[in-house]
């Protein structure tokens, strides 16, 4: 489904058709685009890092600004 813009943003449109372009590879199941996801990640051969990210306290925060 397109939407139309106010205005035309060719970042956002690349994103859109490379997103069409993925689920198409699936068929447009979204189950499946994941499925298929996590082989690739898994005959990659990289290190694969999952979980919650890490929350930094305002201590921590201002810290890095220095």
């Amino acid at each position: 489904m397109q939407v139309k813009s106010l205005y035309a943003d060719p970042v956002v449109a690349e994103i859109h058709d490379v997103r069409r372009r993925l689920l198409e590879s699936s068929g447009g199941d979204v189950a499946e685009f994941r499925r298929q996801l996590r082989e690739r990640e898994r005959v990659s051969g990289r290190k694969i890092v999952s979980g919650p990210l890490k929350r930094r306290s305002e201590k921590q925060d201002a810290e890095a600004e220095q």
